[in-house]
């Protein structure tokens, strides 16, 4: 997932968080292929999408809300 920032002046990616469904958080022979270690959990997508919302405020990106 990506969180990106638009303006009148462009846009840019700037965010991003790995969705894993629980088929692979389930599977330790499939994230042992990927390279995904055994600290990965579930989360849903709102939840990441949440995260990265809050590490945009934190960062004081500028925002305006609807």
């Amino acid at each position: 997932m990506f969180l990106a920032y638009a303006s009148t002046r462009g846009w840019a990616l700037i965010d991003r968080e790995l969705y894993l469904p629980t088929s692979w958080i389930e599977d330790p022979a499939r994230r042992a292929d990927a390279r995904i270690g055994d600290e990965a959990t579930f989360r849903t997508k709102p939840a990441l999408a949440r995260t990265m919302l809050e590490r945009a405020v934190a960062a004081k990106v500028p925002f305006r809300a609807g």
